[in-house]
This record gives C-alpha cells, sequence and structure tokens, in this order.
C-alpha cells in the first residue's frame, strides 16, 4: 500500500469520540504489519516504539495524535478534488461523501486523522522515535490526561499534529505554554518551520493533547498545522501536499533537534477550561 492509498483507507475509518474502537483496531493492524512495538492502556491508548542500532538510550522525539473526530459515525467514501488552500491555491485534497454518489459531503475527519498518518509516516522513516495515539481528544483530552507516565520518562520532546490548514503553530494550548521562546528548542523549531511553511504564525490554541502532557511532563512541546480544512463542518477536507509538508517540516526538526532532552516546565495554571 503506498502513502496515498494508505491515507485513503485511514481516512475512510470512522471515528467518533468514545465510538473509536474502528480507529484503534486499524492502527493496530497497521503497527503488526510493520513490526512495530507498541502496546494498549486500559483506555485504549496505543504507545509504539521504534528504534535502531546506535541509538540504544538516547531520549526519544514523540509524535502525538488522536485517534477521535467529531463527526458521526457513518461510512466514508473519499473523494480527490482539487480545493482551495489558505493561499486560495487549488491543490489536490480529499473529502468525505456518505456514499458513492458523492451528494452528501459528510466530515472526513482529517482532525486528527491527518495527525494519525503523520504519526505513522514518522514510525516508518525516523529510526529512533515514539509515538502516542490519543483517545477522546474532542471532549477534553480524556486519553492524554491519563497519559502512561513511564511511556514518557525517556521522552527528548513532543510533536503533534493538530493544528488546522497550513500555518498555524500552537505556543499557548489551554493556557498553558507549551515552549519556551529563549530556549535551544524554539530557535531550532523556528529556523525549520520558517524555511519550510510559505507563512506561519503562534497561536493560541483552545486545547489538544500537548497542553496535558505539558502539565503532566517536563519536555517542551509544540503543535503544528497537519493539513485539514473546514474541521468539525461536513465539508472537512484534506490538502494532500499541505499534510505532506508537515510530515517533512517534523523530521527536520527532528534531525535539527536530536535525541536530547529539550526541557520546559510549567506550573499548574489557577484556571482550566471546563472540559
Amino acid at each position: 500500500m503506498n502513502n496515498l492509498e494508505l491515507l485513503k483507507s485511514l481516512l475512510s475509518v470512522p471515528s467518533h469520540y468514545r465510538e473509536e474502537g474502528e480507529m484503534v483496531k486499524f492502527i493496530v493492524n497497521w503497527l503488526n504489519e510493520n513490526n512495530i512495538p507498541f502496546y494498549v492502556d486500559e483506555l485504549f491508548n496505543i504507545y509504539a516504539t521504534k528504534t535502531s542500532e546506535g541509538y540504544e538510550d538516547k531520549p526519544y522525539p514523540c509524535v502525538v495524535a488522536h485517534t477521535d473526530t467529531v463527526h458521526a459515525i457513518r461510512p466514508i467514501f473519499v473523494n480527490e478534488e482539487m480545493l482551495f488552500d489558505a493561499d486560495e491555491t487549488r491543490k489536490f485534497a480529499l473529502k468525505g461523501y456518505t456514499d458513492e454518489t458523492l451528494t452528501t459531503p459528510t466530515g472526513i475527519g482529517g482532525d486528527d486523522k491527518c495527525g494519525i498518518f503523520g504519526c505513522m509516516q514518522m514510525l516508518l522513516n525516523e529510526p529512533h522515535v515514539k509515538a502516542a495515539f490519543f483517545v477522546t481528544e474532542e471532549i477534553g483530552c480524556i486519553g492524554s490526561r491519563n497519559a502512561d507516565p513511564i511511556f514518557f520518562e525517556d521522552v527528548a520532546y513532543a510533536i503533534q499534529f493538530d493544528g488546522p490548514e497550513n500555518w498555524m503553530i500552537t505556543e499557548v494550548c489551554s493556557g498553558i505554554r507549551l515552549f519556551d521562546r529563549e530556549s535551544e528548542f524554539f530557535e531550532i523549531m523556528d529556523r525549520v518551520l520558517e524555511k519550510n511553511f510559505t507563512y506561519y504564525q503562534y497561536m493560541v490554541h483552545p486545547y489538544t493533547d500537548v497542553s496535558q502532557l505539558k502539565l503532566k511532563f517536563d519536555f517542551a512541546c509544540v503543535n503544528i498545522a497537519a493539513g485539514y480544512y473546514d474541521y468539525h463542518t461536513p465539508h472537512e477536507y484534506v490538502v494532500v501536499e499541505d499534510l505532506q509538508r508537515s510530515i517533512h517540516t517534523a523530521s527536520e526538526m527532528i534531525r535539527e533537534l536530536g535525541y536530547r532532552k529539550h526541557e520546559y516546565k510549567v506550573d499548574k495554571p489557577k484556571y482550566s477550561y471546563p472540559f
């Protein structure tokens, strides 16, 4: 299966918060097929680890995605179309419909199936990386709130693929700062983003899983745009080039940041979002 076929197959898997069984099975089957070690916790969070000779005892970069979407469980027929990116340029895209007549759009779930695909590509292509696939992000980051601390003991930093479109980079999430601008982590990350993104902006994001990781653990995190558009609507679609660019950018971040811990500690905020 080539990358486009894998992405289309992934996007066709229905997934809704608290109804993520089919997506969990899809990821587990893919990990088994690719001989990538993993385990599943009692919430059905999936934790995968890949390493290679020569990387023993080095801290791991960790990539992150969530397995749920906001869309009701129904068949998803994935269609190839030319649709607009954030710059109003028509690009090759994937959009979901309820049946093969392509008359009724349905949410394709790029938020965050794009992230799942990104994590899969990193597991295939990087020599030394961890990936966490968290359940039930859409109604309060339930999976990541209960992240297994043992899995993250040797994590160097975390990159999540859960930003919309092709420009948004999360700096503050749920009131929690994800990284320090006065740090090597930011200097390297910003340089890589400038090289690969036509335009990007650091933003405040309501919530996603790395906010919970930042509260629990002492490594820097970031969340990057993953190429999905009109998210949380029936007209959601994925611009493939934008997703591919995000994956390439994350790979380059790992090459530049290396396999050493980028520490960043934060105090728990006095308030939190009521999710």
